[in-house]
C-alpha cells in the first residue's frame, strides 16, 4: 500500500470545495461558538508525491491564514485526524507538527480507523453536546463508513457532513459476497441489492437517490449530492453534503460554484435525477433550466413572497438565490412576471415585502 501518491485531478477539485468551504464556515461558526471542531476521518498522509498539501493541511491553513483568524483568537479550534495506516499516520503526524503553533488550535492526529476514534469521541461525551463540528468522511473504498456513526454524529444539532460515496467501487463490488456486510452498514438497510438488476444509469441513480435518502432518515434536514465525471465523462463518486441548517447549504452552494475546475473534472448535482436533468456547475449557470424549474413550481400563483422564490432555489434546485434574482430580473423586464415591490421601493429592490405574480402556464 502506497503512503503518498500523485494527486489527481478530482482530488484537487474536491480540495478546492473544502478549502472554499472552510472559508466561509470558519467566521460563519465563531462568530457565535467558543468551540469548532473539525474532523477528517480517513485523512492520509497530509501531503502527497507532488509536495501539494492535503485535506487536513488545507483544513488548518483556510483557518490559519484565514483573514479573520485574528479577530477568532477567543476561539477553540479542534481537529481531528484519523488514518489508519500506519506509515501514512507517521507522515501525517509529522507533516501536522510541522505547522505553525497557535495556542487556540490544536490538532489531534489518531492513528486507527474513524468507526474506532469518532465512536471513542463519542462515547466519552456520554450525556453531552458535542461543538459545532465539520466532519469529513472521504474513505478509499466501500468499508468503514456505517451509517450508524453517522446517525450518532447527525444527532447533534451543530453537526455538518461531507461524505465521499464512492460510487464506482460499490458499483463494482455490489454482487460480491465479500462486501455485503460492508454495504450493509454504509446504506443502513439492505435495499441496496436491488440496484444489481438495474442499467447502469438506472443503477447510478437507484444508489445515489438510496443513499440520500437514508442520509435524511438519520435527522439531516438538507442533503445534496453533487456527481464528479472525469475527463471520461465516468462518474468517479459523489459528494454528499449534509447539515441541519439551511445556512450550511448556502455556503456549501456558493463553494461549489466557485470551485476551480481542472484536468476535465466535471460536476453536477445529482439530489433529484428522476425530478431535473443534472445541473452542471459552470462559470456561467443555465438560467433557462432555472427559469423552467420556477415556472413549473409557481406557475398560476399570485403574490408570492420573493422570500418564498428564494427558499424554494435554495432548498429544491441546485442554484443559488442570486441565480434566481437574475432569472426574476429577466423575467420582469420581458413582462413575463408581474413584481409588486413596497411603497417607495426602488424598482431592483428584491428584499422584504416584494411579491412576484407568475401567470399560468
Amino acid at each position: 500500500m502506497q503512503t503518498i501518491w500523485p494527486l489527481e485531478p478530482h482530488t484537487a477539485a474536491k480540495h478546492s470545495i473544502l478549502r472554499r468551504y472552510l472559508q466561509g464556515y470558519y467566521p460563519k461558526m465563531a462568530s457565535t461558538q467558543g468551540r469548532i471542531v473539525f474532523v477528517d476521518g480517513f485523512a492520509g498522509p497530509g501531503v502527497y508525491a507532488g509536495g501539494e498539501d492535503g485535506s487536513p493541511i488545507i483544513a488548518l491553513d483556510s483557518l490559519i491564514g484565514h483573514s479573520h483568524f485574528p479577530k477568532m483568537a477567543t476561539r477553540e479550534f479542534h481537529f481531528l485526524f484519523i488514518e489508519e495506516n500506519r506509515a501514512r499516520f507517521e507522515m501525517l503526524r509529522r507533516t501536522v507538527a510541522g505547522r505553525q503553533p497557535y495556542p487556540n488550535v490544536k490538532p489531534h492526529v489518531r492513528c486507527g480507523t474513524f468507526k474506532e476514534h469518532m465512536g471513542q469521541v463519542l462515547d466519552s461525551l456520554g450525556e453531552k453536546h458535542m461543538a459545532p463540528a465539520f466532519v469529513m468522511v472521504d474513505p478509499f473504498g466501500v468499508k468503514g463508513l456505517p451509517l450508524d456513526l453517522l446517525q450518532r454524529l447527525a444527532s447533534f444539532p451543530k453537526t455538518e457532513l461531507l461524505v465521499t460515496f464512492m460510487y464506482e467501487p460499490i458499483s463494482r463490488f455490489l454482487e460480491q459476497p465479500a462486501f455485503e456486510s460492508n454495504l450493509d452498514d454504509l446504506f443502513g438497510v439492505p435495499d441496496w441489492r436491488a440496484a444489481a438488476r438495474l442499467d447502469p444509469v438506472g443503477k447510478r441513480e437507484f444508489l445515489s437517490d438510496l443513499y440520500a435518502r437514508q442520509l435524511r432518515s438519520i435527522g439531516m434536514e438538507y442533503v445534496r449530492l453533487f456527481e464528479m465525471k472525469d475527463a471520461g465523462n465516468r462518474t468517479e463518486y459523489f459528494l454528499a453534503f449534509a447539515t441541519h441548517h439551511r445556512e450550511g447549504l448556502r455556503v456549501m452552494k456558493d463553494a461549489m460554484w466557485n470551485v476551480d475546475q481542472a484536468g476535465g473534472i466535471v460536476f453536477s448535482d445529482f439530489t433529484a435525477p428522476s425530478q431535473e436533468q443534472a445541473t452542471l456547475f459552470e462559470a456561467q449557470p443555465d438560467h433557462t433550466q432555472l427559469e423552467t424549474l420556477m415556472v413549473n413550481r409557481f406557475a398560476g400563483h399570485a403574490d408570492v413572497p420573493v422570500s418564498e422564490i428564494d427558499d424554494f432555489v435554495l432548498v429544491e434546485t441546485a442554484f443559488r438565490e442570486t441565480h434566481g434574482k437574475d432569472v426574476l430580473r429577466a423575467a420582469e423586464k420581458n413582462r413575463l412576471v408581474v413584481v409588486k415591490r413596497p411603497d417607495g421601493r426602488r424598482k431592483n429592490y428584491w428584499g422584504t415585502g416584494t411579491r412576484v405574480t407568475f401567470p399560468a402556464l
